[in-house]
């Protein structure tokens, strides 16, 4: 089959089957679904593979090309329920065609794309990152699994138990566990300042609550209460002995003989429900957002005692850390060090027996072995394996001022701190003495290094997982399922942290972390299965893109957006020890150091200076916008200019490098004003790039999301770009052809089943292809920088909320600015489970009210909606009322209608007097209201009619209003037809 790329592309067409690529992307987010290699070690914003292959597959094909062919290339009509789990299944008639491809992305992360690109069979791939931990990932991910296939398994698996045999021998490392206990539980105490005595921190003194079945209709009841059949209730309670606070287990499977306990479990209130009997589970005491501590000693409660001063707890944390390193640099000794008024302290060990757990209270010899660890490491003070470097102080947001830990040491408690310096040297002899047994077998002396460097990468990732699952910072879960340090999107501050040996097979130790290794590389090795295509990872900056040469049919890519993370800042967790795992250590003028090992380029400059953190290095190049950031380094740019001049950099970057004929695909996190502003000022106003076609894309697990209500909810926009920006036309000209153009291709995306967020994209990408065409649009200030604000605010939200709604019928309809905003609330934003009605985000507030020309304070007045913090509560029927009367009652009290002298200020308010008349009164009753509305507002009966045409043609059938429109459609004996052809 002859293909060029002079043609419309698939992914620019309505039937790009986005709705089912998202459904496939969804199931893929969810625990069972994730690819094997994404647990191999954490890292942000992973995007769905379906997703990136959809997105590279339709950004080859044409326009004209079968959907279900389409949907077969990229296994959508697999039986599985997971199509990245299977290769795409590409004809040999389109091989030859995506063999002679090249593909970049500049922002690779964690390498979805790239990954993907691979499996499709294009010639060539590039993956560009500017963070060398990202880098070694991504050589993890891409290259070596392609180039060594499964012997890497082998040799991973053979050296990593080589790793762990060491380790476990070492006989400073055998003095510090118990042999049978798998998992250590502890917090910091606290050294009162009312008594004087040490009272543990608890933030959760749940230890495990495992459920089986649960009643969902009794969850109802009253928030955090479950009820059902529970498979473990364990949690443990504090006890005064004297001036002391012991710990008591409290194991109500091993009370009640039961391995599955029917119970109601009340979280918030801490109580527990059996057969009649009541449990009290202890309350926290810690509190850090409200800045309290309760003393259970003395019961006292410990906050701040001014708005000056410093709470005591932040404190006493910060004290220990330096009393810490003074400690270890031997300025102090350790009664003094323990002396401080906090410190760490075990409360509970875990004991694995053959199915099951058994918790049991730490013992003082548990806390004795941190001590061990403590002398231990104030021995071997000096040493460079341990990781001195300092913590970007400035990067408060994302990493725990509250801790006090100023050096990425102090993340972690002596025993782990020490542990993991042990392993650092252990992986390093493992690179060593691989080399040596490849040289040994006739390997060629450059072929044997980059072996060795290959497994050892692996082996130093199974050490960065441990390290994300084995800090202070990571917290013990009641579910069993661990939470890592940087799950929180960043590194929060636990009060229930814990700690595995190494060798038990648990999340996040290093043998479990092996096993995912494996697992993963499997994953891998198949994906690369008979791709003969070149695939690179470089050491690059997007903003210039220097390594790279030739241009490219593809660009595809994941920019960073604003303040979303800190990666920079963030993946020095990791950095700092895969730093050493991979450097080796030599003796500089009688000092050890560091020097170069494996990726020099990643860790030691031109020089050979070792990069001493990421964040000194490359914080100031990273495409983000970050206060602090800018502030310590002195740069006097705002930081949202700043990051709108490295994403321009970016985008001109990429047009420099991309083929006249090809396209660059941008994924997007918002779609607020403010983000699609600097979007367009990079992409169109600054590199000359117009957008073609936007789509809303599934990128995270509907779990993760927090915050329903909002336009964007789990999505990111991909946005399709070309070049070819020319010519000039008036704004107000492009703005009417805008609306009538894209209110049928609104029609046609709602009859191809889109909806919501993804209806919004879509048309929010058609009108940007007709603005974007143009170099200039007469009528907007050509040189201001609110240029494109100005457009993005007065011409693309209000054509696309205008498209949207002509397709519902608003045209015909004339509906006013409110009505439209009412109207659109209801079709474009969903509502969580359990609220009484739809709440609105301030951005999607904004968008609405921008996009429908409305004031928020206005339709405030209007009681269309009511402000509750930053958000927006629509003033709709209620949800979960027991019928339609109560529904729309509900909705007239919260609104202050008085059914006696009725409010008419707008088409809402008669829209819902009618809808209350018609399941109220009979016939007869009914005309006289409605002749009576007719006589003081003709206008907006009206509109009212008009608008209850659109809710009962256009709402999910599960929404009430939909029922008490056509009710009121029913009454007035108004046939509903249809949407946009009735009207236009």
């Amino acid at each position: 089959m002859e293909i060029s790329l002079q043609y419309p592309r698939f992914i620019e067409s309505p039937n790009f089957p986005v709705n089912l690529i998202n459904q496939a992307a969804e199931r893929e987010k969810q625990g069972g679904g994730r690819p094997d290699f994404w647990e191999m070690v954490f890292w942000w914003t992973r995007k769905p593979l379906i997703g990136a292959r959809a997105i590279i597959a339709g950004a080859i094909l044409p326009a004209n090309f079968n959907t279900y062919e389409f949907m077969r290339l990229i296994r959508l009509t697999s039986s599985t329920k997971t199509p990245h789990k299977e290769n795409p299944l590409v004809e040999p008639q389109l091989k030859e065609l995506f063999a002679k491809l090249r593909l970049l992305d500049p922002f690779a992360g964690f390498g979805s794309i790239p990954l993907e690109a691979m499996r499709l069979g294009l010639g060539e791939v590039v993956a560009v990152e500017l963070l060398p931990t990202a880098y070694i990932f991504l050589k993890a991910i891409l290259e070596y699994p392609k180039l060594y296939g499964e012997r890497l398994i082998k040799d991973v698996e053979r050296w990593g138990n080589w790793v762990l045999d060491n380790l476990r021998k070492d006989p400073d490392i055998k003095e510090l566990y118990d042999d049978d206990i798998a998992v250590y539980i502890g917090s910091w105490e606290l050294k009162c300042p009312y008594c004087g005595n040490y009272t543990p921190l608890v933030g959760n003194w749940w230890l495990a609550r495992t459920s089986r079945e649960i009643d969902e209709e009794e969850e109802e009841e009253e928030e955090g209460t479950r009820s059902g059949h529970f498979s473990r209730l364990v949690w443990m309670e504090p006890y005064k002995l004297a001036n002391n606070v012991g710990i008591r287990i409290v194991d109500l499977n091993r009370e009640l003989s039961s391995r599955r306990i029917r119970a109601r479990v009340n979280t918030r209130r801490g109580i527990v429900e059996v057969s009649g009997r009541v449990y009290n589970v202890p309350r926290p005491n810690i509190d850090a957002r409200r800045e309290t501590a309760t003393c259970l000693v003395c019961n006292n409660i410990i906050k701040r005692n001014g708005k000056g001063e410093e709470w005591y707890v932040k404190k006493a944390l910060q004290e220990y850390n330096e009393s810490l390193e003074r400690y270890l640099r031997g300025e102090i000794s350790l009664e003094e060090l323990f002396s401080s008024k906090a410190r760490p302290k075990l409360l509970v060990k875990v004991r694995f027996t053959k199915d099951n757990f058994d918790f049991q209270p730490a013992t003082w010899q548990d806390n004795e072995n941190l001590l061990k660890a403590l002398e231990k490491l104030k021995q071997m003070w000096g040493d460079p394996d341990i990781p001195t470097e300092t913590v970007p102080l400035y990067e408060q947001r994302r990493i725990t001022p509250i801790l006090g830990a100023d050096k990425w040491y102090k993340f972690f408690n002596p025993r782990q701190l020490f542990v993991f310096v042990k392993l650092v040297k252990l992986i390093r002899d493992a690179g060593k003495k691989i080399e040596e047994e490849k040289l040994k077998l006739g390997w060629d002396r450059q072929k044997a290094y980059e072996y060795a460097k290959a497994v050892t990468t692996y082996l130093a990732i199974a050490l960065a997982k441990q390290i994300d699952y084995g800090s202070l910072t990571a917290g013990w879960n009641q579910s069993l399922i661990m939470r890592n340090s940087l799950s929180m999107r960043g590194i929060a501050m636990m009060w229930n942290w814990y700690e595995s040996a190494p060798w038990i097979d648990w999340t996040g130790s290093y043998t479990r972390n092996l096993s995912v290794v494996s697992k993963s590389l499997k994953y891998l090795i198949n994906a690369a299965l008979g791709n003969l295509n070149h695939i690179r990872v470089v050491l690059d900056d997007a903003t210039c893109l220097n390594k790279v040469e030739g241009t490219f049919d593809l660009i595809v890519t994941d920019p960073p957006y604003r303040d979303d993370v800190p990666y920079v800042e963030l993946s020095d967790f990791y950095y700092v020890w895969l730093k050493r795992a991979l450097s080796d250590v030599n003796e500089v003028y009688g000092i050890a150091k560091l020097v170069p090992r494996f990726f020099s380029e990643a860790f030691f400059d031109e020089l050979s200076n070792e990069i001493e953190t990421q964040w000194r290095a490359f914080a100031l190049r990273e495409v983000s916008e970050n206060k602090g950031r800018l502030k310590y380094f002195n740069v006097k740019q705002d930081s949202l200019n700043y990051f709108k001049s490295l994403l321009t950099e970016s985008f001109k970057s990429m047009s420099s490098r991309l083929a006249d004929d090809g396209l660059l695909i941008t994924y997007y996190a918002h779609t607020s004003p403010e983000a699609w502003e600097a979007l367009l000022e990079a992409g169109w106003f600054n590199s000359k790039m117009r957008v073609t076609a936007a789509y809303a894309f599934v990128t995270e697990s509907k779990d993760s999301v927090v915050a329903r209500g909002k336009i964007r909810l789990d999505m990111s926009i991909v946005a399709v770009w070309r070049k070819g920006v020319k010519g000039e036309a008036l704004v107000d000209e492009v703005y009417a052809r805008a609306i009538e153009e894209c209110s049928k291709d609104a029609l046609n995306y709602r009859k191809a089943g889109f909806d919501g967020v993804n209806l919004f994209v879509a048309v929010l990408g058609r009108v940007l292809s007709f603005f974007t065409q143009y170099e200039r649009l007469v009528g907007l200030k050509a040189t201001s920088r609110s240029t494109i604000g100005e457009l993005v605010e007065k011409y693309i939200y209000p054509a696309t909320a205008e498209a949207i709604a002509r397709s519902y019928g608003a045209a015909g309809a004339k509906l006013s600015p409110t009505s439209m905003f009412y109207l659109l609330a209801k079709v474009l934003v969903g509502r969580r489970p359990r609220q009484a009605r739809r709440v609105l985000d301030r951005t999607t507030s904004v968008i609405l009210a921008l996009g429908t020309r409305c004031d928020l304070e206005r339709l405030e007045r209007f009681r269309v909606i009511e402000r509750d913090g930053e958000e927006y509560v629509l003033l709709e029927p209620r949800w979960g009322a027991r019928d339609q009367n109560d529904a729309i009652r509900d909705a007239l009290n919260v609104r202050g209608q008085d059914l006696r002298a009725p409010s008419l200020v707008t088409a809402v308010d008669v829209l819902h007097l009618l809808e209350y008349y018609a399941v109220t009164l009979p016939k007869d009753e009914f005309d006289k209201k409605v002749n009576e509305i007719k006589m003081k507002a003709p206008m907006l009966f009206d509109e009212a009619v008009n608008l209850a045409r659109i809710l009962a043609e256009g709402l999910a059938n599960e929404d009430p209003e939909r029922g008490l429109a056509e009710q009121v459609l029913k009454a007035l004996r108004i046939k509903v037809e249809g949407t946009l052809e009735m009207f236009m």
